[in-house]
């Protein structure tokens, strides 16, 4: 089944025309950032409600619509250790190389099929003992945060979807946060 939604998966991004703005011309929305003085500590992350099965009915796997120009869908990432409902995709330009599937010059993008927060809940973990710091967004009109790693660049953002939950994993040197929000906001389902 699993092999079917990446052909699916595929065959979406072969066909779609490809409209990517770069980074650069990714105009911000004035709601799409939402600055405040707490976001600068971490704060607990909201716990998702447990879908019911009719909401996991017609879940597709996603495609990340705007993404810098000239960036495509590379590969598919391997389930990280411990998160076997958490499969992905990394997109970047032509000439990465990948692995690795995160870093400057690719954005991840990271699926838990039912919904579920402990992927991002461990990534955000990471994010904080490593000196990140929380910055307060609105993704689809709920609130959520990017967190930010300085000295690496990294930028995370997860939110949720009827059915699933979503982390992108960009970086500094390609994103800025309000362009990764709305590249959050751009995720579509392949096949539905």
């Amino acid at each position: 089944m699993k092999r079917l939604a990446l052909v699916a998966i595929w065959l979406v991004a072969a066909c779609a025309p490809l409209v990517d703005p770069s980074p650069s011309t990714v105009v911000p929305s004035p709601s799409t950032v939402v600055s405040t003085a707490s976001s600068l500590t971490p704060s607990v992350q909201p716990t998702l409600a447990s879908p019911s099965p009719s909401e996991d009915a017609g879940v597709f796997p996603g495609v990340v619509e705007v993404r810098p120009d000239g960036w495509f869908d590379k590969s598919g990432i391997d389930a990280p250790t411990g998160f076997p409902n958490t499969d992905g995709r990394v997109y970047g330009p032509d000439e990465i190389a990948v692995p690795p599937a995160e870093g400057p010059g690719r954005v991840a993008f990271y699926e838990t099929f039912p919904a579920d927060d402990a992927y991002l809940e461990s990534r955000i973990k990471a994010s904080r003992n490593h000196g990140g710091r929380s910055q307060a967004v609105v993704v689809n009109g709920a609130a959520a945060e990017v967190w930010l790693n300085e000295t690496t660049g990294e930028l995370l953002l997860g939110w949720t979807l009827p059915g699933k939950s979503e982390v992108l994993v960009a970086n500094t040197a390609d994103f800025t946060v309000a362009q990764l929000v709305k590249s959050a906001e751009s995720v579509s389902d392949c096949c539905g």
